[in-house]
């Protein structure tokens, strides 16, 4: 499938936002996980905006990300579990003549970091995000009550269709622990690997990520003997 320069670029901005977010902001990921959100982290599945959110911030925000340009792809996942399901919107509850005064919206504003940014990406002038980009984690939030305008007597919100996108790229993630020398005060490790998202994009700045999926790049033993089977038979 060929792809439109529009969604090449868009699929490149996204990579450089996720990397960006969990590198940078990793307490306002939450803001942009699905409620139903997978991840595969090199075999281990995580499911749930709370348990994906705990995870990312305590193991994937530790590492840095070093990872070609992002591209689209037509699909993504090799397990069972690797499903993007879109929750049906709910429709807007339809106030009465009799509501009460209208209520004001109470925002889960995420603070913005005063630090600067520290991205691994390998090139750091096109994937710096700055806090003031309609794509920048800071820029996110949630309302958690409805506004309504107690004269009128119906509200019917137009439903957005919405189109699951997928991006991969490829490159390695760098682990860092401490180490046990005197002389050396950390240890630190490349991991080469894959990575694929499955999200959706609302308003052309709206991100909400369904399914992320960190893949080894090297393939076990086990999996490479239909290979090996193969060249043996040519």
């Amino acid at each position: 499938m060929d792809f439109t320069e529009d969604q090449i670029r868009e699929a490149k901005d996204f990579g450089e936002f996720y990397i960006d977010l969990v590198e940078n902001y990793k307490t306002t990921v939450k803001y942009y996980l699905s409620d139903d959100i997978v991840l595969d982290w090199f075999g281990q599945t995580v499911k749930g905006e709370k348990k994906v959110n705990l995870f990312i911030k305590s193991n994937v925000a530790t590492v840095k990300h070093f990872f070609s340009d992002a591209k689209p792809v037509e699909n993504i996942g090799f397990r069972d579990t690797h499903v993007v399901k879109l929750p049906r919107e709910p429709k807007k509850p339809i106030p009465s003549l009799l509501s009460p005064p209208r209520n004001e919206y109470h925002l889960r504003t995420p603070t913005k970091q005063t630090l600067p940014s520290t991205s691994s990406t390998p090139n750091k002038s096109s994937t710096r995000i700055r806090s003031d980009s309609v794509h920048s984690p800071a820029k996110r939030f949630k309302p958690t009550k409805l506004e309504f305008d107690s004269e009128s007597e119906s509200i019917e919100p137009e439903c957005e269709s919405l189109t699951v996108k997928f991006m991969l790229c490829e490159g390695s993630v760098e682990f860092h622990r401490p180490s046990i020398k005197k002389l050396q005060t950390e240890t630190k490790w490349k991991r080469p690997c894959k990575l694929s998202i499955g999200y959706t994009l609302r308003n052309k700045q709206d991100y909400t990520i369904h399914l992320i999926i960190y893949e080894g790049n090297v393939k076990c033993r086990r999996n490479l003997l239909k290979d090996f089977s193969a060249e043996a038979e040519n």
